[in-house]
């Protein structure tokens, strides 16, 4: 009996994700945790924000994907940005496997617990940005 073939496509790719804020961006001259190649970047940062996030990364050579809130600037808050990162979290789900969420924000860290249970979410605890 011959084994059959399953092309590279064909098995799900792993990533880790990652908050911007108090993860990736800890100021503006401070870059913190990098993302590797493939990995990908959900904020709560909001549509509005995209310009000045992406000109940052292109700064600090970060040219992974990143998924920002379509809430618009003014009403975000700390519980709508952990729904938002649930939900993306459950979309990317459906097409890959993702292994671990980076996250500072303690609100948001429990919404993603509650929602996606079997995403790791690892806590960086720090005080060098305001939740």
């Amino acid at each position: 009996m011959s084994q059959m073939y399953l092309p590279p496509w064909a098995f799900p790719t792993t990533v880790n994700t990652f908050d911007f804020d108090g993860v990736i961006y800890f100021g503006n001259e401070n870059p913190g945790v990098r993302p590797a190649s493939g990995d990908i970047i959900i904020t709560g940062r909001s549509f509005e924000e995209r310009e000045k996030t992406e000109a940052w990364c292109r700064k600090y050579e970060i040219s992974n994907r990143i998924i920002f809130s379509k809430v618009p600037f003014d009403l975000k808050t700390r519980e709508i940005s952990g729904y938002h990162k649930a939900l993306t979290l459950r979309e990317l789900q459906k097409t890959m496997i993702i292994a671990l969420h980076f996250e500072d924000d303690p609100v948001q860290k429990a919404i993603i617990e509650a929602m996606v249970p079997e995403v790791k979410v690892v806590h960086l605890v720090h005080e060098l940005t305001e939740k």
